[in-house]
């Protein structure tokens, strides 16, 4: 028998990926944490020094955390020594990649310091390296607020696309939001009010988790940003008097205290998750909504007044969770969805409020070609126990699918089976049956 042609795994023929151009590579180990493109280099001579031009650098300190420490004799000291040591072992290994690094153009940067105490000198001195190299892309995620300089910084660079900052402690009050910064900042306060002039004339994505906002300090940085498109506010507090923007066209809010007045008419997509709802204005240009409210609240009123600002929404997305139900539902009148043709709807089976939520909706949605039900977990805040949910489904619910005469699919997720899944199931095969062509889908997640 012959001896194959086909060169062994060994040779250097058969390695392709080392034989691909720069830029393949380095995006190649963009999509890597630095600390994984950093490894690459015992591979061969060809990635010896290859990870010391990369375009995007992610540092991310949860890769330190699960190193040996030295032993101590109380956990509360353990833990403090074993925090310290992350964070050095942490803050030495970005302070070197970036001594060693000679990116010919930085595209990415990302800093994590997840639940380590950041050395701010060091953070400052890593985000001025990363600024002047001129980012498209910076994400930087601490525990403590960073100085005010680098932030004036941040807000100055002309060349961001993308701008993320991240703290790690929770805002449960204003006055918590207030007194942690002030911890920070000690009287600079006034000073943050007063910073020199934003400008992030490139800026398309803005995101910010647990800060706080005053003395229009948010519609200052939006102004700055002309060409801004999204803007995501997670467990922010904002006293302030609106949300405007002209260009901005998809807003997330996330357990956010925000201002009732929201005033951005190219909005296209709304994401809000709270506690409560909360008034706003009609948005022409809207077209996808998705509301999550968890509350105790009893008020129609609220919902029908949130609800009235997505009159002119394609894709409807709620899940209105934990709501006590009343003895007595006096609904208030909403208006007209005509633009409706995807509706869906999370719910609980004991909860009759969220039956009657899908009822009250479907009566104003007579385009509507698509409803998804998707069954919830219950922790128990809908009505204490399982409830007789017979007379919240039955009638109300017929009568209300028989008005969508454009009804093609029905989609019902459930995680559980039981007596309330059929008498959902059954009333909406009886409303259904003088509709043509709706199909009926039950699938379990």
């Amino acid at each position: 028998m012959e001896r194959s042609n086909i060169p062994s795994s060994g040779g250097s023929d058969c390695d392709l990926i080392s034989n691909m151009p720069d830029p393949i590579l380095h995006h190649i180990l963009g999509l890597l944490k630095t600390r994984e493109a950093v490894q690459t280099c015992v591979l061969s001579k060809r990635w010896v020094h290859l990870w010391t031009s990369l375009p995007s650098l992610n540092f991310d300190s949860t890769e330190f955390t699960a190193l040996e420490h030295p032993q101590c004799d109380s956990e509360e000291e353990e833990s403090s020594v074993q925090r310290a040591c992350d964070s050095l072992r942490f803050s030495t290994f970005v302070t070197t990649v970036l001594l060693m690094s000679n990116p010919l153009h930085l595209d990415t940067f990302r800093v994590s310091f997840g639940s380590l105490i950041s050395n701010n000198l060091l953070f400052k001195e890593w985000v001025i390296y990363a600024l002047q190299h001129n980012p498209r892309v910076v994400h930087l995620e601490f525990l403590q607020y960073p100085p005010l300089s680098l932030i004036d910084r941040l807000y100055a660079c002309a060349s961001l696309e993308e701008l993320g900052i991240h703290y790690g402690e929770e805002i449960v009050t204003p006055r918590l939001a207030e007194e942690r910064f002030l911890r920070h900042h000690q009287r600079a306060f006034s000073k943050y009010t007063a910073r020199a002039a934003i400008n992030l004339p490139n800026l398309k994505k803005l995101s910010f988790r647990n800060d706080y906002f005053s003395n229009n300090n948010l519609k200052d940085l939006l102004s700055g940003c002309p060409l801004l498109q999204y803007l995501s506010l997670e467990q922010c507090y904002l006293e302030e008097d609106e949300i405007a923007h002209e260009t901005l066209q998809h807003l997330t809010t996330i357990n956010c205290r925000i201002p009732s007045i929201i005033s951005a008419t190219n909005l296209v997509t709304f994401y809000y998750i709270s506690s409560s709802p909360i008034p706003i204005p009609n948005m022409p240009s809207l077209t996808h909504a998705c509301v999550t409210v968890n509350t105790h609240s009893r008020s129609w009123e609220g919902l029908a007044s949130f609800f009235s600002g997505l009159v002119n929404v394609e894709v409807l997305e709620l899940d209105v969770s934990y709501v006590k139900p009343q003895e007595e539902y006096v609904l208030p009148e909403l208006p007209i969805f005509q633009k409706v043709h995807d509706l869906s709807v999370g719910f609980c089976m004991c909860s009759g409020f969220l039956f009657w939520l899908v009822t009250w909706i479907l009566k104003k949605v007579p385009n509507l070609k698509k409803l998804t039900l998707q069954q919830q977990k219950c922790y128990g805040f809908c009505c204490g126990e399982e409830a007789d949910t017979s007379d919240w489904i039955g009638i109300p619910l017929r009568a209300a699918i028989s008005h969508c005469k454009n009804l093609e699919v029905v989609n019902v997720k459930y995680s559980r089976s039981d007596s309330t899944l059929k008498r959902l199931l059954d009333a909406l095969v009886d409303g259904t049956i003088e509709l043509q062509n709706v199909n009926i889908i039950l699938s379990k997640h």
